[in-house]
Formats: C-alpha cells, sequence, structure tokens
C-alpha cells in the first residue's frame, strides 16, 4: 500500500463505534484477536463495556483446520480468563454444505468453557477432500467465507437482535481488509478495529501478549492456508509444519488429490507443498504422504470440462452489470454510455450480470467461467488403477502422459490420459483420464451435460461416442 492509500485509509477512516447494547468480538485463536480480548479484559469500561462484562460475547466459528499449537495455547491462557471473568463464549461451525439448508451448528454457548472444539459435523477439510480443489492464493478467500463469515452472518442474523459492535482483529498494516469488511452492510452491525484504532501493528502486539501470557504468540491459519508464501513467513510455516507432520501430510493429500484432477492445482503460485517440504527437509511429512498414497483406496476418474467464452469489451461497455434489455433501450434512445441508466428489472435485482443475449457480448479469445464434471470409476488400490489407466492408454492413437513427481526418491508423479484437447479459443471442451486416491465423489455443475453438448458439438459428440466406456476400464483388473 503506497503512502498517498495510507492517508486516505488511516484509523481515522474507522471510528470506534458508539457502545451498544452488546459487543462482539471475533476470536480466531491466533496473535491479533487475543491481545484484543486480554486488552478488554484488563480495562472493560475503557472500551464501552459494562464492567462485569455481560455485554462482551466472543465467538468462534472453526474450520476444522486450526493448528495444534494454536488450540493448545488457546486452552492453556484465554480460557481460563474467559471463565473467570464469565465471559460468554460461542463456537459455532457450519453445518454441513448446504449453509441454507444446514444451518449452523453450535458446538458450544458458555460462560464457563474448558476446551476448544476442533471440528463440527462440517468441516473446510471435508469440503475441500469431497470438492478435489485447495484454497486458491489469488482472489476472494472463498474458503474462509464458506468456513468463518457465512456462519458468523447467519449466527449473527438469528441471535442479534439490537445493534452490536462487532470487533475484527485486522492490524494496523491491514486497513485493504478492514476497508472491505466495512463495505457488506449488515443490520444492526457496527464494524470495530481496535487495533487499526491504537495503530498496533503485529510487532507491537506479540510484545504485549509475551509481556501478559510469557509466550510468543503464532499466526492462527488452516495448515492448508496457501497465504503464508505470498505473506513473507514461509520460514516459519515449513517450522511449524515440521513440529506437525501429520496436520502438513493431510494438506499435501489434499493438493495431490487437487493436481491429479486439475494440474494447476497446486497449494502455491510457484510451486507444490510437496516441493516446499522437501526444500524444508521435511522427510517426516514426505514419509506420511508417500505411506497414505501406497495404502488407501484409489480410482479412475473421468474429468470433463466445458470453458466458456470471456465477456468481450463491448459487454463490458454497455452493460457492466447490466442486462441485454439496458443495451436495447440504450440503442432505441440512441445515446452514449454514460447517459443512459438500468432498466426497471436491472435496477431491482442486485448484482444482475449480463445474459449474454447479444452474440457481441461473447470474446472468443477469452477465458470465462469453467463448469467441471468428475466421474469417479471404483474402489482399487494404487497399483490396480494406475495399471487400469496403462491398459486404457495401450490402444492405437493414445499416449499415457506422465508428470514426474518433482520431489527425489518419492512416487509423487502423476499419469493421465487425454482423450479430448482443448482447441485455442472458446467455448473449448476437454476430457481426460487420470488415476488418483479416491476421495472425491461423482458430481458435476447442475446443466453440464447440456453445456457439454453445446459446446462441444457434433465432432466432440461423435468422438465421444467412439470412446471406450468409463467402466470398461475395469476390465481384467
Amino acid at each position: 500500500m503506497t503512502s498517498g492509500q495510507l492517508a486516505l485509509f488511516n484509523a481515522d477512516a474507522f471510528p470506534e463505534p458508539e457502545p451498544c447494547g452488546t459487543t462482539v468480538v471475533s476470536w480466531g485463536l491466533g496473535a491479533d484477536s487475543t491481545a484484543i480480548i486480554l486488552r478488554f479484559l484488563e480495562n472493560p469500561t475503557a472500551y464501552g463495556l459494562r464492567a462485569d462484562l455481560s455485554d462482551l460475547i466472543v465467538i468462534t466459528a472453526h474450520t476444522g483446520m486450526e493448528w495444534p499449537d494454536s488450540i493448545a495455547l488457546a486452552e492453556q491462557h484465554v480460557l481460563p480468563l474467559l471463565r473467570a471473568h464469565r465471559v460468554r463464549y460461542v463456537q459455532i461451525a457450519r453445518g454441513g454444505a448446504s449453509i441454507a439448508q444446514c444451518g449452523v451448528e453450535v458446538l458450544s454457548d458458555t460462560r464457563s468453557p474448558t476446551r476448544i472444539h476442533a471440528s463440527g459435523r462440517w468441516s473446510l477439510l471435508l469440503d475441500l477432500r469431497e470438492s478435489g480443489t485447495v484454497p486458491m492464493y489469488g482472489g476472494a478467500r472463498l474458503c474462509s467465507v464458506r468456513a468463518k463469515g457465512e456462519p458468523l452472518d447467519l449466527w449473527f442474523a438469528q441471535n442479534m437482535a439490537d445493534p452490536y459492535r462487532h470487533v475484527v482483529g485486522f492490524e494496523h498494516g491491514e486497513l485493504g481488509r478492514a476497508r472491505v469488511d466495512s463495505s457488506f452492510a449488515k443490520p444492526g452491525r457496527r464494524p470495530w478495529y481496535p487495533l487499526i484504532n491504537w495503530t498496533w501493528d503485529r510487532p507491537r502486539l506479540l510484545a504485549y501478549l509475551e509481556d501478559r501470557l510469557g509466550v510468543l504468540y503464532p499466526k492462527s491459519f488452516c495448515w492448508a492456508c496457501p497465504y503464508p508464501v505470498s505473506a513473507g513467513s514461509l520460514p516459519d510455516h515449513m517450522a511449524r509444519s515440521k513440529r506437525f507432520p501429520a496436520q502438513i501430510a493431510e494438506a499435501a493429500m489434499l493438493e495431490y488429490t487437487a493436481q491429479a484432477l486439475n494440474p494447476l492445482f497446486t497449494l502455491y503460485a510457484k510451486s507444490s507443498l510437496r516441493e516446499e517440504l522437501h526444500r524444508a527437509g521435511n522427510t517426516a511429512a514426505l514419509d506420511l504422504l508417500a505411506h497414505r498414497l501406497d495404502t488407501e483406496p484409489w480410482s479412475v476418474y473421468e474429468v470433463r470440462r466445458v470453458l466458456t467464452p470471456g465477456r468481450s469489451d463491448h459487454c463490458k461497455l454497455w452493460h457492466g452489470l447490466r442486462c441485454a434489455l439496458c443495451l436495447k433501450l440504450a440503442e432505441n434512445a440512441a445515446v452514449l454510455p454514460s447517459e443512459w441508466a438500468r432498466c426497471k428489472d436491472c435496477q431491482t435485482i442486485r448484482g444482475h450480470r449480463c445474459q449474454r443475449r447479444d452474440p457481441l457480448c461473447s470474446d472468443s479469445e477469452r477465458k470465462g467461467t469453467i463448469w467441471r464434471s468428475v466421474r469417479r470409476v471404483g474402489t482399487l488400490t494404487r497399483r490396480q488403477a494406475c495399471g487400469s489407466l496403462e491398459r486404457f492408454a495401450s490402444r492405437p492413437g493414445r499416449e499415457l502422459e506422465h508428470t514426474a513427481s518433482g520431489v527425489p526418491g518419492y512416487a509423487f508423479g502423476f499419469d493421465r490420459l487425454v482423450t479430448v484437447q482443448r482447441g485455442g479459443s472458446f467455448p473449448a471442451v476437454e476430457r481426460q483420464f487420470v488415476a488418483a486416491p479416491a476421495a472425491v465423489p461423482s458430481k458435476a455443475r447442475g446443466g453440464f451435460e447440456t453445456a457439454w453438448r453445446s459446446a462441444a458439438g457434433l465432432a466432440a459428440a461423435a468422438a465421444a461416442a467412439g470412446e471406450r466406456s468409463a467402466e470398461g476400464l475395469l476390465t481384467g483388473v
């Protein structure tokens, strides 16, 4: 962030809200929110709280992928203080894959907390494992939205009727994150970022915690998080991984399966987790991963993708978030884009997007939305799955592609057979078969088959009709 941006987003841009009936602290178990809690406990009235802290709620939304040392430190140092001050502590988790259908699971709601619940029925680990993906290192942090943001929003909607102060532990150097968070308007919510108001950066708050608790508090993030690399804390992350090889091996297992289905799905932008563990000399984690790959069930997957064309410059100029009807109205009025308004329908629909009714809205040189279908065939050993794929690839005109391990001494490579190559323009389709751990169930986005037929056309349909069925892979196993 530049000095000019810092001037725009200084502490004055996030004033402390007036005291409300309730103050809720989002506690992620890490140093930032822990420092805020301790300071509140030391002098409640200085921060608009009642002396008995009866108006304070601490809440944690669990991902199910928290480091063991974060849990241990919270139980050892913070829970005793919450019990002593009779502070209400609520622990929640997403109730299932669909927040609308499954709601929020309340793991604990008490003024005498004794333990941190590591996970609920749903966990981010289960979600990533079944989807065959890893957290993305670019764009929105959708994993955090699913595991924390949506459950917290629903709990607040169900339990907070009056205005309340919502305390979030963004440091003084995270003004951009605070600006984004404050843009989400929720009924009754008054966001508050005390560390920014106090101008506390990480060294300041770590020194405060060490003085109060006698320990150096670690940063709280999931053990499969990709951000330690971009945040410059990879050495600390690798050191922590050596202390907890089972957790980081689980992350490496997620990455391996995801990369088998899509070679681009590495945990980090320029390397894989396996390669970073090798550079760090973490043979314990690599050995655990190798053992799991050799002993857990495998399968053969058919993976198909439809890649739609992206939006054209014409579409972005005329539509933005508007629909084709707006374009028609503007054209009929013969006015410049800067002078016409949204149609009545668009005015009442938040976030409405162009429906591509106009052929000029699509650009065949730009990649748009990707649709994926995954079909899992059989439950086999690793040797059987790889053998089935080799036999399938032995037919004339086919060639098995092998991607090298990347880690010397370990069988971490991939075998795949591509039967439909992606074209150079969009829409495009691709189809491949790959052997991988049997963690991902068969699934496809609704309407995938229609999209596939439409994008593939008669040529791809004819090629698909001539392919041997996926079930035929199991013949002779």
